[in-house]
């Protein structure tokens, strides 16, 4: 269990070092430096509890993000939803619910449907870069930035909506709902603190979400305006979209007991007419199961030039087919849309739609650190431990070698030893000496196989050459008057070659040619002689190619490989490796020490 929150005060009223007290007991009691649900939206969560709420209906789901499943969530009614005693209950049977399926969290997503109301802004509000300044100060203080100033924040909710279709007056409009379920998600505040679990809610306008869907229902005329009508129990949106697919206006109208709102098609056609709409399409969406079910009917013959139509909502498994807006939230694909616009664009990118009308009161929130904050006090502890393990180990290691130092047999050295242990040190070194002669006199410097398979790569099977004679020598400089003397190397061939080797033979009479063949070989045969990239050596390849005077043109499928006929030509090579007297293969020739 965590701390309990009325023990938890608020950091304006602490000095630093109690701040520091207080958010270190949140992270030693708390889950919050190692869950991170409990910095996440409701509906970024994998479980989720969607509550829909239209007014004569309350529908209730849980949502595996997983999976992608549907199952049926706790029977709820309007009763339960506005006593909060009575919801105690539901908020335990949900957290055993999340236990049960081995969730980390859970999110309550609350999708109101059964209010909406518009607020108009400040006329003098008509620059876009203020919107995201606007956005927060409605939230706070609405009367700065409504047209009505008297507006208090208390009064309901309120949260920006943008128009982004050019030409209108002001940037947005403002969407209200009351609070009347923040009691509710007071007590799965409460039950999330008291449980040390994550129940993160989210107050969420259905219409909105709707508006969110839409490009994924239908599929707008070019260059022709629309007007989307959300049918709710209670009341109807009207969502004016321009030619470019913008939101222009929203209105709502409120049904009053009524299936159906008394002035709707005047509504309709005066806004429609005041935006120069000329006979948008208009399409239905039927959201609730206690609305006019022949709108779609009489619309068509109160306005015969547009094209009415009602669109198919997405559906799952288990979500009757008007509750469209739990699978709409979780639709976040963006790139599937059939409708683009920057109306649509922002409201996807920027949370427009998704926006939280009942979050936790900002006094309570700036109770617990903010994750950065955690993330770097958990940090801070762990350093700490670090450095205190890392003391310990260092103390217990210092003690050790300090043990070790004065068990060591330096300590009860007699002096009398030094000259006897300065004799076998002298006798040692001059082992050392004799060994390294030895050793350098018996180093592999030239050996017949890997003279052979330096032979055999350079004159590979048909090759288009023939070879006569090899001669290998390999003999150590005769300079004296030095400790060391280097050696020479020498390959002499002769042979036979067509036409199709004499490139092969010219590549092979360069310095890269004939540097890369010795440095194969050396590769391969892991032999250092070869190598060309060490000491000081050199080498030097002389080919001298004439006529065969012997050669006697035949077709050639009648070659024959060991016929030196065939042959029109003949050549003879020469490679001269010398090893310097500084070389690491150098030769020594002062007498063993």
């Amino acid at each position: 269990h965590s701390t309990p929150l009325a023990q938890i005060q608020h950091p304006s009223s602490l000095n630093p070092w109690q701040q520091y007290r207080q958010a270190c007991s949140i992270l030693s009691q708390t889950s919050r430096a190692k869950n991170p649900a409990w910095y996440q939206q409701a509906i970024e969560l994998d479980l989720q509890l969607h509550i829909r709420v239209d007014g004569p209906q309350v529908f209730s789901c849980y949502h595996n993000r997983t999976n992608g499943q549907w199952t049926d969530g706790p029977s709820l009614n309007q009763e339960i939803l506005r006593n909060p005693e009575a919801f105690e209950p539901i908020a335990d049977e949900l957290l055993a619910y999340a236990k049960s399926n081995k969730a980390s969290s859970i999110g309550v997503i609350i999708h109101v449907a059964d209010e909406f109301a518009t607020a108009e802004l400040s006329p003098e509000l008509d620059n876009p870069g203020a919107l995201p300044e606007v956005r927060k100060t409605v939230i706070d203080d609405p009367g700065k930035v409504l047209e009505d100033a008297t507006i208090d924040a208390t009064q309901g909710s309120y949260r920006i909506i943008p128009y982004a279709a050019a030409g209108t007056n002001v940037i947005g409009t403002s969407i209200t709902i009351s609070k009347q379920y923040t009691a509710i998600l007071d007590v799965l505040r409460r039950t999330s603190e008291d449980r040390n679990f994550p129940i993160i809610t989210q107050s969420v306008c259905a219409p909105l979400l709707a508006i969110l869907g839409l490009p994924r229902m239908l599929e707008a005329q070019p260059d022709k305006p629309f007007v989307t009508i959300l049918q709710y129990p209670w009341f109807t949106v009207l969502a004016f979209f321009n030619e470019h697919a913008d939101l222009k206006l929203i209105r709502t109208l409120q049904h009053r007991g009524m299936r159906q709102a008394a002035n709707f098609r005047n509504a309709l056609f005066t806004t429609s007419t005041s935006l120069e709409f000329m006979d948008p399409d208009l399409f239905i969406l039927p959201l609730g199961e206690e609305i006019d079910e022949d709108l779609e009917q009489n619309l068509g013959m109160s306005f015969p030039n547009c094209m009415v139509k009602t669109l198919s909502m997405p559906a799952a498994n288990g979500i009757p087919v008007h509750c469209p807006e739990p699978i709409i939230v979780n639709q976040t694909n963006h790139e599937a849309s059939m409708v683009t616009s920057m109306t649509f664009s922002s409201f996807f990118e920027e949370g427009w739609a998704t926006q939280d009308f009942l979050p936790m009161e900002r006094e309570t929130a700036e109770i617990y650190p903010e994750k950065g904050e955690m993330s770097m006090l958990r940090m801070t502890r762990l350093i700490r431990i670090f450095i205190m393990i890392l003391a310990v180990a260092g103390l217990g290691y210092l003690g050790l070698g300090m043990w070790n130092l004065w068990k060591m047999p330096e300590w009860s050295f007699d002096p009398g030893q030094a000259s006897s242990s300065q004799a076998k040190l002298g006798q040692l070194n001059a082992e050392q000496r004799r060994i390294h002669h030895w050793g350098n006199l018996l180093s592999d410097r030239s050996k017949a196989w890997s003279v052979m398979e330096s032979f055999a790569r350079m004159f590979p099977d048909k090759g288009n050459m023939l070879i006569k004679d090899l001669k290998y020598s390999a003999k150590p400089d005769t300079t004296q008057g030095q400790n060391t003397v280097g050696f020479v190397k020498v390959w002499k061939i002769n042979g036979y070659a067509r036409d199709e080797a004499i490139e092969y033979l010219n590549q092979l009479n360069t310095r890269s040619g004939i540097n890369r063949h010795f440095n194969v070989i050396a590769m391969n045969t892991g032999e250092e002689g070869f190598r060309t990239d060490i000491g000081n050596r050199s080498i030097t390849v002389n080919v001298r190619t004439r006529e065969n005077s012997q050669f006697r043109p035949i077709p050639f499928e009648e070659m024959v490989m060991q016929d030196t006929t065939t042959y029109p030509f003949t050549f003879d090579l020469t490679i001269t490796q010398r090893y310097e007297a500084n070389d690491p293969l150098a030769i020594y020739v002062r007498s063993a020490p």
